[in-house]
This record gives C-alpha cells, structure tokens and sequence, in this order.
C-alpha cells in the first residue's frame, strides 16, 4: 500500500491505482525496503508512461511449483504492475532494463535496472509483455522457508 499512496501523491489527477492483493501471501525473506523500492520503480515508470490519464493496477498472488534462477521453490510470490498506457516501444524492448535507457525525455534509465537488481539480489525475476492499451510488469520472488525448497 505504500507504493499506491505515493503513486497517489506524485500524480493526483488522472491516475487511478487499483489494488487486488492476495491477503494470505506468506511473508517475503529479505530486504523490505529494497522489494518496496523495486515495485515502485515499476509503477512510477507505468504513471509517466500514462501521462497523467489511466490506470494502474497492483496484483499479488501466490505462484506454485517455479524455478528461479535454476533453483525450483515450492512458491513463489507474484506481483503485477499493470497499465493501461501506450505500452513500450519495440526499439525499447530489448533494451528496457539497460542502465541509461528511458523512453521519456529526462528520463535517468535507472528505475528499471534498480528494480532488476534488488528482485535479481532476492533470487527472483522480472519480465514484461506489453501492448497498445496493456503493459504488465511481473516480478517473481521465492518463497524461502524451511522445507520449501525442492
């Protein structure tokens, strides 16, 4: 809820944030902060993308029977950043989570690439399918308890 009120703040007008989380998802091991800060540097991206109309929806679910990084954990937990913007384009694609790469003017191209890190440094990932009208961003973190593993 954290990332959903300073979405909220930073872009008043225009955006709406919808919430669907999963109220039984099992706590993530690991740094708090920097799980916080990658989920919003992927929903600031997806605000500017919507130039101050549209909407942004925060999905968690639990995933089961996953491999991460060639390591098979019994659950994982899933976030989705979803938009409604003009979706990324094809010359970016490749290139999203590149350092220095922005599709916006005076855009940094870091958000991104810190986002990739912190989830990469919790053993998890993140990809993207995006279209005109549909960009959602899905990060995979394990869910590392004692027995979990397979």
């Amino acid at each position: 809820d954290r990332v959903r009120s300073v979405i909220l703040a930073e872009y008043r007008a225009g955006i709406a944030v919808e919430r669907d989380y999963d109220v039984s998802l099992p706590p993530v091991n690991g740094d708090k902060e920097q799980l916080i800060q990658a989920v919003f540097n992927v929903a600031r991206n997806a605000a500017q993308a919507l130039q101050g109309q549209g909407q942004i929806r925060l999905k968690t679910r639990i995933m089961r029977q996953i491999t991460l990084a060639r390591r098979r954990y019994r659950h994982a937990i899933a976030v989705d950043i979803c938009d409604n913007g003009p979706g990324i384009p094809d010359e970016l694609r490749e290139r999203v989570f590149h350092p220095l790469v922005s599709g916006r003017a005076g855009g940094s191209g870091l958000g991104l690439t810190l986002a990739q890190t912190f989830i990469t440094q919790h053993h998890g990932m993140i990809y993207f399918e995006s279209a005109p009208g549909e960009t959602v961003f899905t990060i995979l973190l394990p869910v590392e308890e004692a027995g979990n593993r397979e």
